[in-house]
């Protein structure tokens, strides 16, 4: 699956997310306290994607602090959630029992979820910023492939890959890098992604590790795990504000003035 390096570097990311997951429940981005008070965490995209969920087993992969997987809970759906962090499904598993909502939460590598859950589920979901932290798109895809039943819908959305290529210069947009070059990423980090730019959220200095995917690798990694694609969306806007330029739309996401590139995409793929 991976090298030893790869690893390491996963392991070096655990330790990231659990430096970030406290920070986060101070954070504007997941806004626990209004998440406590019933707003309903996952963004348009998501809702929109993952539809009707009432009554649903859903699996919920790289979940970190579960607002998302709780607020599926909230809306009817039977739900588990996984993560690498322990610091993070520790706090899953309180803000569940909190809010008394009927979640579960596992802790683990997710390429060695299969050692530690079993079973299969109406909807496998992945939402914003969770690709990135996978050395092996094709194995990941397996892995998520495996817990969707006979009938049943992988759904993903995330950052598009397009945006990941630009950097904001002096209120424009200029291609920084390639997508087909140095598609591993290292950085030093003592903030997180998890609130406005001019308002990171600090933390004790760490490594995060991370692996550049385009559409195209993602749609072959689902179709090479036996799934049928049935439908995939780029849209305008993104969960957050990735560059300085993009402004909020006043609906919990981020666009680039004149939606000049897609700065998000969802697939919705389906076991025969």
């Amino acid at each position: 699956m991976t090298s030893m390096s790869d690893i390491d570097k996963i392991s070096a990311n655990r330790e990231g997310f659990n430096l970030r997951a406290r920070a986060h429940m101070q954070s504007s981005y997941y806004d626990v306290d209004r998440f406590k008070q019933g707003h309903n965490m996952l963004r348009r995209l998501e809702q929109e994607e993952l539809g009707d969920v009432r009554g649903k087993s859903v699996l919920e992969l790289q979940c970190h602090i579960g607002v998302n997987s709780l607020s599926l809970a909230r809306m009817g759906a039977q739900v588990t959630g996984t993560d690498i962090s322990d610091e993070a499904i520790d706090i899953a598993r309180g803000l569940a029992e909190d809010l008394a909502l009927d979640a579960s939460f596992v802790q683990a590598n997710l390429y060695d979820l299969p050692k530690v859950l079993d079973g299969d589920f109406d909807m496998v979901f992945t939402g914003y910023g969770t690709l990135s932290f996978l050395p092996d798109i094709d194995a990941w895809a397996k892995v998520a492939a495996q817990y969707v039943k006979p009938g049943g819908t992988l759904t993903v959305v995330e950052i598009h890959p397009m945006l990941t290529l630009f950097g904001d210069v002096d209120g424009e947009l200029r291609v920084a890098r390639s997508l087909f070059q140095n598609r591993d990423v290292h950085h030093e980090m003592s903030s997180t992604y998890a609130d406005r730019i001019e308002d990171e959220v600090e933390v004790e200095t760490h490594s995060i590790y991370g692996w550049r995917w385009s559409v195209e690798q993602v749609l072959n990694a689902l179709i090479g795990a036996g799934l049928t694609i049935e439908r995939i969306r780029e849209v305008p806007y993104d969960a957050r504000q990735r560059l300085p330029l993009m402004v909020s739309d006043g609906d919990h996401n981020w666009r680039i003035p004149g939606d000049p590139i897609p700065l998000s995409f969802s697939v919705t793929a389906r076991r025969g």
